[in-house]
This record gives C-alpha cells, structure tokens and sequence, in this order.
C-alpha cells in the first residue's frame, strides 16, 4: 500500500472548525540597528550590487560602521509606538494622509493619461 503524502489535519479528524490563523498572531515591525552603536540611524549602501544572496552592505550614520550583519528588532505594534514616542516622531493625521493619497491618485491618473 501507498503511504499517502498528505495527512488530514486535526481539526477535519475532530470534526471542528478550521481555526482562524490570524488569531494570536499580531502585526509586527522591523527596525534595524548598528551592531557596534546601537543606533538605529542606518542605511543601505548602493553600490550597484545590492543584496546579492540576501546580503547587503549597510552604514551607521552615527558611528560610520559598515558591514552586512546588522541588528533586526522585531516590535509589536505596541512596542513601536513606544519606540515612536521615545523618538518624538510626529505621525502625520488621517485627514492629511488621505488628501495625500487623493492628490497622488489624482496626479498618477492625469499621467496615465497624459493630462
């Protein structure tokens, strides 16, 4: 006999509901920092051979280190906006950002069509 390679979840087996995947699971955010100075003021070096294999070269603007190995922190929303806060970043209204997106979706439509 033939082992079959896929197996019924659980769930089918138990005669439930398919649980909801994006329970528990939070939105997160990604911050890169210097691994010499802690500094979250880098940047990626265009050189013409960005990324090649998932590597690229990155620049503290602080401490002027540069490498490939940089610092990834992982936030959840609530830890961004504390990082947020502590930076004093100003984030923009709702009511600004949507005339913003009006006016780029206006200005894109005119190109499209050369008006």
């Amino acid at each position: 006999m033939v082992k079959s390679k896929l197996k019924t979840p659980d769930w089918i087996l138990k005669g439930g509901k398919k649980p909801d995947k994006k329970k528990g699971k939070e939105k997160t955010f990604k911050i890169k920092e210097c691994p010499k100075c802690k500094s979250d003021e880098v940047g990626v070096i265009i050189t013409g051979e960005e990324c090649r294999g998932g590597k690229c070269d990155w620049e503290c603007r602080k401490c002027k280190w540069v490498g490939t190995n940089i610092v990834e922190k992982e936030l959840t929303e609530d830890e961004f906006m504390k990082y947020l806060d502590e930076k004093n970043v100003e984030l923009p209204d709702e009511e600004e950002l949507k005339k913003d997106f009006k006016k780029t979706i206006e200005s894109s439509n005119e190109e499209d069509f050369g008006g």
